[in-house]
């Protein structure tokens, strides 16, 4: 054998050797660019996946800080509903006697002796405390704003409470109202209360009155609460369309939902603990 012909499967060896190292070369150089292709959207996916779970987390931690927010109390939730109710109502408090109460906003309150110049009943006169024996005291009243129902034959209406400590439970129990102005008794329950009381009705001089008032002992205290509506033009004028008093007493007595009665302040202060 020649040594030309002993050299050439040398030659074929390395040859294929040499393809084998090229296809190699060739398959790692696809495989990397194929993953270096396809990298970059499992990047921009990792990218937006490692966003969104950092947004969880941030979410997480912000119901985790949430859930760590002290729970309300019962103070400021009756402090919210006091706001709530003051951007609503009047209120009027009296810790001397031991009464509060809400009426509506845009209503009159005054509060003590009514002025001589108080509208009361029209032609009938004041608005009354109905107290059997003297001493008692007109705590606040209220009464809608003038210029209501125009055009009708309404005079006035209005919600009035009052007082009378060291009144016996026997003299708190009587009513100096007439006996031709007495109409049926009337029971309503106050702030857990019981009241007892009269309608009452009168008419003089083309003016009309029709009102409830309630007495109640409780605290050595003689409570009293009167509504009630005064209309004008019996017997009736074309120009005046006549409102309806039911409906009017059903609104005031409504003020009774609201009404709250509590041993007066001395006695508080004053319990044995």
């Amino acid at each position: 054998m020649s040594k030309s012909e002993q050299q050439e499967p040398t030659k074929a060896v390395s040859l294929d050797s040499a393809l084998v190292a090229l296809t190699t070369a060739a398959l790692l150089y696809a495989a990397s660019w194929i993953m270096g292709c396809s990298s970059p959207s499992h990047a921009t996916g990792g990218g937006k996946k490692i966003t969104a779970s950092r947004e969880l987390i941030k979410l997480s931690s912000e119901d985790a800080n949430a859930k760590l927010v002290p729970t309300v109390s019962g103070r400021k939730l009756t402090m919210e509903k006091m706001s709530q109710r003051a951007a609503t109502s009047l209120q009027y408090s009296n810790e001397e006697y031991g009464v509060a109460f809400d009426a509506p906003k845009g209503y009159l309150l005054k509060e003590g002796d009514l002025p001589e110049m108080d509208r009361g009943l029209g032609y009938l006169g004041p608005i009354p405390m109905h107290f059997a024996a003297p001493g008692g005291v007109r705590l606040a009243t209220v009464e809608p704003p003038l210029g209501l129902h125009l055009g009708t034959n309404f005079v006035n209406e209005f919600f009035t409470v009052s007082a009378h400590y060291g009144a016996s439970e026997a003299i708190c129990a009587d009513f100096n109202i007439s006996a031709e102005s007495r109409g049926a008794p009337v029971t309503r329950i106050v702030n857990g209360i019981e009241f007892r009381g009269f309608q009452e009705h009168s008419a003089a001089s083309m003016h009309q009155y029709s009102g409830i008032y309630l007495h109640a002992f409780a605290n050595e205290t003689c409570y009293e609460i009167g509504y009630g509506v005064a209309t004008a033009g019996s017997g009736g004028s074309s120009n005046l369309k006549s409102i309806n008093e039911d409906n009017l007493l059903h609104k005031l007595e409504k003020f009774l939902d609201n009404v709250r009665i509590n041993p007066p302040d001395f006695e508080r202060n004053s319990a044995p603990d």
